[in-house]
């Protein structure tokens, strides 16, 4: 039963993926064989001032979705702590997915603003990095839900504080390494 679901999963991976390429591959044709049309219709969108308000409002929508995550989160943190330990609540606070996540929305953020400032040569520029930063931004919320999910699975939650334990083991045997070859230095020391 585990093995059909993996290979779901693959095969639908798999699928989403062509896909993406396939969508990408057409489009790049398509702007391609319209560049020339593309970059008039940009210019005339640039200086009747349409794209930098399309950059603008963009980077607000991105501003709304990091208030939006961040309140989910708190709510995410509020359901772990009622069922969890301070332990649950540490290792989703540390986790570094979710931390990728909000940096990269911020910095998706930043990218839609700084586009309102380009200038009117390179509007089709800004549509792009509008379009790039729409589509990134799906695929990470779409991360930051996936894990956040499961954060629910007590099962992933007692595997991660597990690998975080013996991580720490591990350490602490090198540090009592070191600091038994520092006393048997010392001793050869003192005796000679």
């Amino acid at each position: 039963m585990f093995q059909y679901h993996k290979r779901r999963k693959s095969l639908y991976l798999l699928f989403c993926t062509a896909l993406l390429i396939l969508l990408g591959y057409l489009l790049g044709i398509e702007i391609v064989g319209y560049k020339s049309a593309l970059n008039a219709h940009a210019e005339s969108l640039s200086s009747s001032g349409i794209i930098p308000q399309l950059a603008i409002a963009v980077g607000a929508a991105m501003l709304g979705v990091i208030g939006i995550v961040f309140s989910l989160s708190l709510f995410s943190i509020q359901q772990v702590a009622e069922r969890g330990t301070s332990l649950t609540l540490r290792e989703y606070a540390n986790d570094w997915v979710l931390r990728i996540v909000y940096g990269s929305l911020a910095i998706f953020a930043v990218f839609a603003l700084a586009v309102a400032l380009l200038r009117k040569e390179s509007a089709a520029l800004a549509v792009l990095v509008n379009f790039i930063v729409l589509v990134a931004t799906i695929f990470l919320l779409k991360l930051y839900f996936n894990r956040t999910i499961k954060f629910s699975d007590p099962h992933f939650i007692v595997s991660k504080i597990a690998t975080r334990a013996r991580r720490s083991l591990r350490t602490i045997k090198r540090m009592e390494h070191v600091i038994k070859q520092e006393v048997r230095y010392r001793r050869r020391k003192v005796r000679a």
